[in-house]
């Protein structure tokens, strides 16, 4: 016959089971049991309508995100088109001996990204337009000009004058525009033209030939070796990207795990309080019901993280031709490059969400099991909840430094390796041994807790007294008995 369940009070005004049956049909019976009670949890979560509306509206969100990259890209090529128009007014004279056309093809070749006389090159508009329309001219009034600012016909008027009459005198210049200082993007550009035109004149006054003024801007060989971490080929749209996705996945695993982690402690907690655990542990072993119960809630976790994930890839496969038949060679300002690694970036996700959930699931039914009521969980899970959250915060100040010792010592405990390794991976810096050494230490982990939590569990979840202290639970740990 099956051993029986044997109640031991542990105090005189505490009702508590110290041993419950291990062993009888229950215990013949493990592969069935844990697949009925998987099963079960499994369909009660899946069937609940908040499931399937929170799912609905994080694939909705994530097609919506996966599509805001193509967005931004398409309004900023097509922004790009527009030129805006700059007219230069002369009234300094001769500058660095340059009449009115070479002076327009100088601040021409300045703005728009061409090579100019003196050797200089600038940025040109990826849209293949010139950025700037330059017109300049040495006739004409200021308050003329000025007017076609005022409504619309010029974008910017850039007067040139002299300090003094002299020739001799310095360049002033003179920059109007409606623009706000705060959203006009030209003036630096215009600065910058303004310093090398004054150098130039200055150049010119002094005697300098033009080779000589050349030299001047003549561009530094500059050549950047970073030794703190291996050189990588990646583009800075395909960084960028990395990040979003490590972020979004960061959010989703954080919410996900504190979901469905809290989810099994509450679904202990009700069968506890409503004494149905006691007819449950004569049909099925405490580690059965354990298992099953993680299993089972884990199983629904994974199946909307799945969902999410192959939604997400497809939506991130699709951006490819779309963006090959909206913009075609022109990305615009912003380029946000969706490749393999950020496809790979999410099946990585999917896998420490498992090992994630897995790592914190079977502490969180053992908190279940120790509270005498429903609204004591938040209280039992908090130490839980504040490592999650560490791991969490941990994420977004590793950004600045993904390599630095102190955030790789972080990426292997168990606890925090999910949100800190998808960050480490988007920056590019993991070696090709991390990923499988934080999966084996993980998996170590998982181990380690569901042993604890089991024998912590299978003392709680009968335990209808007081809360064991932190020396009762050690001791249980310790010898498999509280007393």
């Amino acid at each position: 016959m099956p051993k029986q369940t044997t109640l031991e009070p542990s105090a005189p005004d505490t009702q508590s089971a110290i041993e419950v049956s291990s062993g009888g049909a229950a215990h013949q019976n493990t592969a069935r049991n844990i697949g009925l009670i998987t099963g079960h949890e499994y369909k009660k979560r899946v069937r609940q309508r908040s499931f399937i509306i929170s799912t609905i509206i994080l694939l909705v969100l994530i097609v919506i995100a996966a599509f805001v990259p193509t967005v931004i890209q398409y309004i900023t090529a097509h922004s790009a088109n527009s030129q805006t128009k700059i007219t230069v007014l002369n009234n300094a004279g001769a500058i660095g001996g340059l009449n009115d056309g070479t002076l327009n093809n100088y601040i021409n070749a300045s703005l728009n990204g061409t090579t100019s006389s003196t050797g200089t090159t600038t940025g040109k508009s990826s849209s293949g337009n010139a950025p700037f329309v330059v017109t300049t001219t040495s006739t004409g009034s200021v308050n003329d000009l000025k007017n076609q600012v005022k409504n619309g016909k010029l974008d910017i008027l850039l007067v040139l004058t002299r300090a003094t009459n002299s020739a001799d005198s310095d360049l002033q210049f003179t920059y109007y525009t409606t623009s706000t200082p705060n959203s006009d993007g030209n003036v630096s550009q215009v600065q910058a033209l303004a310093s090398q035109l004054n150098v130039f004149d200055k150049a010119s006054r002094l005697g300098l030939t033009p080779a000589q003024t050349r030299s001047l801007f003549a561009p530094a060989q500059f050549s950047d070796v970073y030794l703190g971490q291996p050189q990588s080929n990646r583009s800075q749209g395909e960084i960028a990207a990395g990040y979003i996705l490590a972020y979004a996945g960061n959010i989703l695993i954080y919410i996900a795990v504190i979901l469905y982690g809290m989810g099994v402690a509450m679904g202990v907690a009700e069968e506890k309080g409503s004494r149905i655990m006691e007819i449950l542990v004569n049909a099925a072993t405490p580690f059965q019901l354990l298992a099953g119960k993680i299993i089972g809630i884990g199983a629904a976790g994974l199946t909307q993280m799945a969902l999410l994930v192959v939604v997400g890839i497809g939506a991130l496969l699709l951006q490819i031709p779309l963006k090959a038949a909206l913009l075609g060679s022109n990305t615009g300002g912003l380029n946000l490059n969706i490749t393999g690694a950020s496809i790979s970036l999410l099946l990585l996700l999917l896998l420490y969400f498992i090992l994630g959930y897995l790592v914190y699931a079977a502490l969180y039914a053992a908190a279940g099991a120790l509270v005498k009521r429903q609204d004591e969980v938040q209280n039992a899970v908090q130490p839980l909840t504040y490592l999650l959250v560490a791991g969490y915060i941990m994420s977004f100040f590793g950004v600045y430094s993904p390599d630095a010792p102190w955030f790789r010592i972080v990426s292997y405990i168990p606890f925090w390796s999910p949100t800190t390794m998808l960050v480490r991976v988007a920056a590019g810096g993991v070696a090709g041994w991390e990923i499988p050494l934080t999966i084996v230490l993980m998996g170590v982990a998982i181990v380690v807790f569901t042993y604890i939590a089991g024998r912590i569990y299978r003392y709680g979840i009968l335990m209808y007294g007081q809360r064991p202290g932190l020396g009762k639970l050690f001791k249980l740990v310790r010898t498999g008995k509280a007393a």
